[in-house]
């Protein structure tokens, strides 16, 4: 079962939800925090290394968000703004081994 958004324009950020459920059936564990929803650094992050943290511009797929600051983060308007970290490429065998 997967939740949804049931507006039509909403469909791109739909893309998002279903690829980051799709990726769980391969393996990837989530890369968010359970209770506040904030993506975890840094494999939570789609770029980790960016200086400054904040804000980001793109959502690691399992971390589900983009992070905006410590405690804000917003759903991507969709795949064109998320991609597979490092991380989650090597958990659902992209890579041949976790750097």
């Amino acid at each position: 079962m997967v939740k949804v958004f049931a507006r039509h324009s909403e469909a791109p950020r739909n893309a998002v939800i279903v690829a980051h459920e799709l990726l769980h059936t391969l393996g990837a564990d989530d890369r968010y925090d359970p209770v506040s929803l904030q993506p975890r650094w840094p494999d939570g992050y789609a770029e980790p290394e960016r200086q400054p943290r904040w804000p980001q511009t793109l959502a690691e797929i399992m971390g589900g968000r983009i992070p905006m600051d410590a405690t804000q983060a917003e759903i991507p308007d969709g795949l064109h703004a998320a991609r597979i970290g490092t991380a989650t490429a090597a958990q659902i065998g992209l890579m041949a081994e976790r750097p």
